[in-house]
């Protein structure tokens, strides 16, 4: 029965077009602030630190691997969300009353979702990823190699199954669609500030700094820059001081400190594995609650 819940939830997200186009809407934005502002912003910043060093293919290469890493991270967030759509439908529409008097177990249902949206998102972003990846080839001429690629999937599931279990406690909340959708569209508009991609991370204030660090959204953003801006910052800074590459790295987010010490990608992973586990566990908590709710 799990699977057909599972099957009935994804076929309900994918024939609505409106939420597949709401999930994917973050992205069209970044790639229209990419054009208008960040791909300058970026050229400037980086010709700036390197004295006009970096130009051509190697430079497009960075930018480029930076805003699909933005991207992705993005991503997994805004398509877990839509996916979590036909939750909120079922209780606005009193169907979610009829899963919780059959027969079914109490977490049946629950479970569904939940599966059902890290599938969206890993699906999505996946998408997200070999059409920006083709597009970096076409555009530089560099290909991600397989072990990036590998590492890069691994963060994709990571992100997604982080995100549907800490969307999930947050839908949990939501009893019409009104409000899911004013939610979804207040997330997908300021997911971009919390990731460092809209404004660097660099360029905030210490405090905000700091306060974005304790989210996990910026830990994944920074671990997908990590793996897939790992060539394209060898390659542009091997000639530069270590300081440069530094400063860069910290400043655009590929590298999070708390105090002067780096956050290393154990860190951020344990993080955001705990954030998930603790989510999923009150997601279900606060399922439960409301299991009398008309």
């Amino acid at each position: 029965m799990l699977k057909k819940l599972i099957y009935r939830n994804s076929s309900l997200y994918f024939r609505d077009r409106t939420s597949v186009f709401f999930s994917l809407l973050s992205v069209l934005i970044v790639i229209a602030l990419y054009i208008l502002f960040l791909a300058k912003m970026q050229v400037d910043s980086v010709n700036q630190q390197t004295n006009g060093m970096l130009k051509g293919d190697d430079l497009s290469y960075l930018i480029n691997s930076w805003i699909l890493a933005g991207l992705l991270s993005i991503t997994t967030v805004t398509s877990t969300l839509g996916a979590l759509g036909t939750m909120v439908n079922d209780r606005a529409n009193r169907i979610v009353m009829d899963f919780k008097s059959s027969p079914l177990s109490a977490m049946t249902y629950p479970i569904s979702c939940v599966i059902t949206s890290f599938a969206v998102g890993a699906i999505i972003s996946v998408i997200s990823f070999v059409v920006y990846g083709a597009y970096i080839y076409f555009g530089t001429g560099y290909l991600f190699g397989i072990g990036m690629i590998l590492k890069c999937l691994g963060l994709i599931c990571l992100s997604a199954m982080m995100n549907a279990a800490f969307m999930g406690f947050l839908v949990s909340f939501f009893s019409t669609n009104s409000a899911y959708s004013s939610a979804s569209l207040i997330i997908g508009t300021v997911i971009g500030f919390i990731n460092g991609l809209y404004v660097p991370m660099g360029a905030l204030p210490e405090t905000i700094q700091s306060v974005l660090k304790c989210l996990p959204f910026g830990h994944v953003a920074s671990l997908f820059r990590r793996v897939l801006m790992q060539e394209s910052i060898d390659l542009c800074f091997k000639n530069a001081p270590v300081s440069v590459r530094e400063s860069y790295t910290h400043d655009f987010g590929v590298v999070l400190d708390w105090n002067g010490n780096e956050i290393s990608s154990y860190i951020s992973i344990t993080f955001i594995l705990i954030v998930s586990l603790v989510s999923l566990v009150l997601f279900f908590i606060n399922f439960r609650r409301k299991k009398q709710e008309i």
